[in-house]
């Protein structure tokens, strides 16, 4: 195989609808970093997958930089910093298990969109989001205990669970039909927000998959190190995959929806199929 040519394929393949899965076991090296780095879903085992383009003996000869396989490469290390590992397995065999959850979650459909799984009623109690927001939308809550109460069986594939936390994504299903999440959690969005919900977003409309964005978001962190590593940049990126998602959107307003944040979790100028409002919930 000439060389590059897999690289190549893998961005040729992404681009033509057909999703990329790279389940990392082990190490993967200068050239072969690009393999996950260029797939659209990436699970890497803990303690176990290292991926770097360079390794310690490498780094150290270069730079003087002294360093260990896992702050370098570690699968924790790409989980909750650099965001390239989507998934974190404790094992081999949990990382086949989520890689097969992946391929169920991909849509795949012959007879039109009518619904891919059977439905389920959530595990637990709808009647309890009356519950869960506070009247003053300043008080944070979970949105995962509002997920719970609305998608079948209560069952929720997050998406890169330890990256970017002050935003929820996932994949759900609704009366059998397939669905992407994104919820705000912490109100503020970062630039590790921002870039996770954007690769989300595309990876749906990869799949022709609807989205639900519930909103409670103040905007995007404001102060001179944000602006100096390039949140206004990295927000355009959020508020431009949503402008150019061509799969159905609905929005609910859960609590704050401000300024950009509104933007980027498809405010009603983006044109949702529905917006729904929670009577707490305020927007500006």
């Amino acid at each position: 195989m000439p060389g590059g040519q897999l690289f190549h394929d893998l961005t040729q393949h992404s681009a033509a609808g057909l999703p990329t899965l790279a389940l990392v076991f082990g190490n993967s090296t200068a050239g072969g970093a690009y393999v996950p780095g260029m797939c659209d879903y990436v699970v890497m085992v803990r303690n176990r997958s290292k991926v770097f383009l360079g390794g310690p003996p490498l780094v150290k000869m270069a730079t003087g930089e002294v360093s260990d396989d896992e702050s370098l490469g570690g699968a924790d290390m790409h989980a909750r910093t650099s965001g390239l590992a989507d998934y974190m397995a404790e094992d081999e065999q949990d990382a086949i298990r989520i890689g097969r959850r992946i391929m169920a979650r991909l849509n795949w459909r012959k007879n039109g969109p009518g619904p891919t799984t059977p439905p389920h009623p959530p595990v637990h109690d709808p009647d309890q989001l009356l519950g869960i927001a506070s009247v003053d939308p300043k008080v944070p809550f979970d949105p995962r205990d509002v997920i719970a109460r609305v998608v079948d069986g209560s069952a929720f594939d997050e998406f890169k669970p330890l990256y970017g936390t002050s935003l929820v994504t996932g994949w759900a299903s609704i009366h059998g039909f397939p669905v992407g999440i994104l919820a705000n959690a912490r109100g503020i969005l970062f630039s590790e927000e921002a870039e996770k919900g954007s690769q989300f977003i595309q990876l749906a409309n990869q799949i022709d998959t609807p989205l639900i964005f519930l909103q409670n978001t103040t905007g995007f962190m404001v102060g001179a190190e944000y602006e100096q590593g390039g949140i206004i940049k990295d927000g355009a990126k959020m508020i431009n995959a949503v402008s150019n998602s061509t799969v159905p959107h609905v929005t609910i307003t859960m609590g704050a929806s401000y300024g950009a944040g509104n933007y980027g979790m498809c405010g009603r100028s983006y044109s949702p199929r529905f917006l729904f409002a929670w009577p707490n919930s305020k927007s500006a």
